[in-house]
């Protein structure tokens, strides 16, 4: 963008195909985490899951399943591993939504417990840290931050909805944060300036995580995690 005479010209912008892709795609990404999160990462595990399971199924459906039967040729062959994949795929699918929730909640723990413990073994660079003393004085290191770790984990499974709801929006506003802070000058909209401003303004990231965290409750609240593709589906077809 130029300034001449006080008249705004824009210079015409040139972008390769796979530029334009990635550009879309972050955009595309950001927004779906920031608003979306939920139903996201469950879809996304739901994926995996599936996925997982087919390739699982497929291979032990083919290399066990033709001895049990006493079949060679290769159009049963394909029939069976078909049908392997198909279970396995239907079977991962459920295994992964169900073990999704187990899975956050052992990761905080690990997370939270390996970053209290690295503070409490180097709290000498850090000085004095209010509250510290309280896991320190009768608890050694590995013990508090165990503790620590499964005070989080509990809070996390009380409040696993609102925690999923809340880390999905923040993730998905500091995607849009960078992309406005690193890829401003693939859009033709606004000065280079403004861009700057909004990829390091923290108001308008907790503007944008709020506004997530709001979406995705009124969205999601009264959809159970266990059941959600289910309910999602019946929703859709009232």
């Amino acid at each position: 963008m130029k300034w001449s005479s006080n008249v705004c010209i824009r210079t015409p912008m040139v972008t390769d195909p796979l530029t334009t892709i990635v550009v879309i795609l972050a955009i595309g990404i950001g927004v779906t985490f920031t608003y979306f999160g939920y139903s996201f990462v469950t879809r996304l595990t739901s994926l995996f899951g599936g996925l997982g399971g087919a390739l699982a199924g497929s291979f032990v459906a083919q290399h066990f399943l033709p001895s049990t039967f006493g079949t060679t040729a290769a159009f049963d062959l394909v029939l069976i591993s078909f049908g392997g994949a198909i279970v396995g795929g239907i079977v991962g699918s459920y295994v992964a939504r169900s073990l999704q929730r187990v899975a956050i909640i052992v990761a905080c723990f690990t997370i939270s417990s390996s970053i209290f413990y690295w503070l409490l073994t180097h709290s000498e660079q850090f000085g004095s840290i209010p509250g510290l003393s309280l896991f320190t004085n009768p608890f050694p290191p590995l013990a508090a931050s165990v503790l620590f770790g499964g005070f989080v984990g509990l809070l996390v499974w009380k409040f696993y909805f609102l925690f999923l709801v809340g880390a999905t929006s923040l993730v998905g506003a500091s995607l849009l944060q960078q992309f406005a802070l690193h890829w401003s000058t693939q859009l033709p909209v606004f000065q280079g300036d403004t861009w700057t401003t909004l990829g390091t303004n923290f108001v308008f990231l907790l503007l944008l995580i709020g506004s997530g965290i709001v979406v995705q409750y009124r969205r999601y609240r009264s959809i159970h995690p266990r059941r959600y593709l289910r309910r999602a589906t019946t929703y859709r077809l009232h």
